[in-house]
């Protein structure tokens, strides 16, 4: 069944009322809109979370002129500044989110924007918002791909992109009274098409930061709109999604799995946007619960460097994207933050703090001041030159913690608050299973089961050491920078394949259970099987992780370590030993064996990716393990 898509007719009346009619477009002569000087105006003009503003205002006319006025595409915003510039087409809805864009500079009230009431802008906004609707499918769904092929992320995302526009819009500067209400209505659609089709909620299972764009688009449209039969429905798949969107391991699911680009980008913009509307509700509470299961699970996958620059990250794992470092949330916009760090102290971590903040905005008007009027260029056919997501959140709630509620959230990191444990998670749907083993001299992520993604490596993910930071990281999607061991002649180690170890603690056997729970006290032994033609045993012990590797034939083991600019790397016979400060980490095999050592071209932070290749037949022993002072 399907509810009427209609705004309520007095609420309409009172909204929409005193909007001024505009003239038929086909009578319209509209001229260009102006590029904005920014030589007439000041840094002083814009408030420390405006600091970015002036990129977007000096490039402002040239998104708003690229608004097709005449013909059948008529609104279409042709300028390839946000998606990728292949798919910059007619069809393609994603496109339109830019309306946005459009019109916070037409809505917004500061001394700084000429735009406001734009009588140029307004009929090129008016198009672009006819243009939107007119891509809609009966069912209330858009296309990105292809004309026609109406898919979730088009038809979600646009629910929370319109949803912000619509109150931007609302009580600001005329416009077209008849046509605000058709794309209220329109947007009314989309949401209720994805609240009730259960093919598109099928769909969220597999990519939860597209569906859960919905919640915002919902709530927006709600705190304009009250409407009974659409809070019904999405109450009911908010509460519905708690368990199907989410793993009990806790991250939210893309490709079926963890990736940490989509859960701390997308989906992090979602729930903030969500939380602005219902924060302090009993439906705030369904996204308090959702995060703090999300940021239990970063807590055990990022590895703070002593630096305070970023967390390296249990990175290989990832399904979608590659994220091997983390220094803050994405997609939210300038200085944005969290605003669930209120309720979710784990997440605090990240920040910024006030303090920070205050330190960053600092610098960013300093910059701001010293180059003024000059601000970088607009680089066209690139992925978001011009974001809508800059404009998204600013009249949102913001919520930032002290530097003392950061350092506290900090304490509680796992690895930070205890030195020894062995944590287990293992998820529902997929048979992976992640095993975290913090022992006094090192922090050891090891990942293992079901791999279907192309791009997964398993295996030793991260290696961390107190105060001195992340030494390994395995590669995602790569051939040579994956830990793991590869047969000789083929270009991938086994590693990159499903396999599934036995792991015993303290000698006796440990079964991996769905959910997170702490293993037994004990040196942990992982064995599996190298395909079908060797066999592998990862020990962990107070002393260093010890490899064991049985394998017919010439073969070689791949270690994938972290180095800094400031670190040195010296080889010797059956060592290779990276110095840092006063901590040395440690590569020990057979002295008869000569092993490989190569600086990649990847970066993750500061630290540059150095291959260290041990070449052996038939068995292999080597340890990873921990120094101090500056011996070899």
């Amino acid at each position: 069944m399907r509810f009427a898509h209609r705004l309520p007719p007095l609420l309409a009346v009172l909204i929409l009322g005193a909007a001024a009619p505009a003239a038929p477009a086909a009578a319209q002569t509209v001229p260009a809109v102006a590029p904005a000087d920014l030589s007439q105006l000041t840094p002083a003009q814009f408030a420390d979370s405006e600091l970015d503003i002036p990129y977007y205002l000096a490039h402002f006319a040239r998104l708003a002129n690229s608004v097709r006025m005449s013909g059948p595409t008529r609104g279409f915003i042709d300028l390839s500044v946000w998606r990728n510039e292949k798919d910059n087409r007619p069809y393609n809805a994603r496109v339109m989110e830019n309306i946005l864009s459009l019109a916070y500079f037409y809505a917004t009230d500061r001394p700084w924007n000429p735009y406001r009431g734009n009588a140029a802008l307004r009929a090129r906004l008016e198009a672009a918002l006819e243009y939107w609707t007119s891509l809609q499918s009966p069912e209330g769904r858009f296309s990105e791909y292809g004309p026609g092929k109406w898919n979730l992320a088009a038809t979600a995302f646009a629910t929370k992109f319109m949803g912000q526009t619509l109150h931007l819009l609302h009580g600001g500067p005329p416009i077209d009274t008849a046509l605000y209400r058709r794309v209220a209505e329109a947007d009314r659609k989309t949401i209720m098409e994805v609240l009730d089709s259960e093919d598109l909620y099928a769909r969220g299972h597999e990519f939860a930061n597209q569906y859960t764009n919905v919640w915002a688009g919902a709530l927006a449209y709600l705190d304009l709109f009250p409407d009974a039969a659409m809070r019904k429905r999405l109450e009911a798949r908010i509460a519905q999604s708690t368990d199907e969107f989410q793993s009990p391991v806790g991250y939210f699911y893309e490709e079926f799995g963890p990736d940490w680009s989509y859960n701390l980008g997308t989906h992090h913009s979602n729930l903030m946007m969500a939380w602005n509307y219902t924060r302090g509700t009993p439906l705030g509470e369904h996204f308090v619960q959702d995060e703090r299961r999300f940021y239990d699970w970063f807590a055990y996958n990022a590895a703070l460097e002593p630096d305070g620059s970023g967390f390296t990250m249990n990175a290989s794992i990832e399904t979608r994207h590659h994220e091997p470092f983390v220094t803050g949330s994405g997609n939210a916009g300038f200085d944005a933050g969290n605003s669930l760090e209120e309720r979710v102290e784990m997440a605090r971590v990240l920040g910024p703090s006030r303090e920070e903040l205050a330190e960053r905005r600092q610098k960013a008007r300093a910059a701001l001041e010293l180059t003024w009027p000059r601000v970088d260029s607009l680089a066209v056919g690139t992925f978001s030159a011009f974001s809508p997501y800059a404009f998204l959140h600013r009249d949102q709630w913001h919520w930032y913690p002290s530097e003392a509620q950061r350092r506290a959230a900090i304490a509680k990191l796992p690895y930070l608050a205890r030195d020894r444990f062995t944590h287990q998670r293992m998820d529902s749907r997929r048979a992976v299973v992640f095993t975290f083993v913090r022992r006094p001299a090192y922090y050891a992520a090891f990942n293992s089961g079901e791999l279907w993604r192309e791009q997964q490596r398993y295996g030793l993910g991260l290696l961390w050491v107190p105060g001195a930071g992340s030494f390994l990281q395995s590669q995602t999607g790569s051939g040579d920078a994956a830990w793991g061991t590869r047969a000789a002649g083929d270009s991938l180690v086994y590693e990159a394949r499903s396999f599934t170890p036995s792991f015993r603690v303290g000698g006796r056997m440990a079964l991996p259970t769905v959910g997170a729970r702490d293993l037994p006290a004990g040196d942990l032994d992982v064995a599996y099987a190298l395909g079908d033609r060797g066999r592998k045993t990862v020990s962990f012990r107070d002393d260093g992780i010890h490899v064991s590797v049985q394998h017919p034939g010439a073969f070689v083991e791949q270690i994938p370590l972290l180095v800094l600019p400031t670190d040195s790397v010296v080889r010797a016979p059956g060592r290779v030993v990276v110095r840092r400060g006063g901590t040395s980490f440690v590569v020990t095999f057979d002295p008869a064996v000569e092993a490989r050592v190569e600086t990649d071209d990847v970066t993750v932070g500061r630290k540059r990716v150095t291959r260290v290749a041990i070449p052996a037949t038939g068995r292999l022993r080597y340890t990873l393990r921990v120094e101090s002072g500056e011996g070899e």
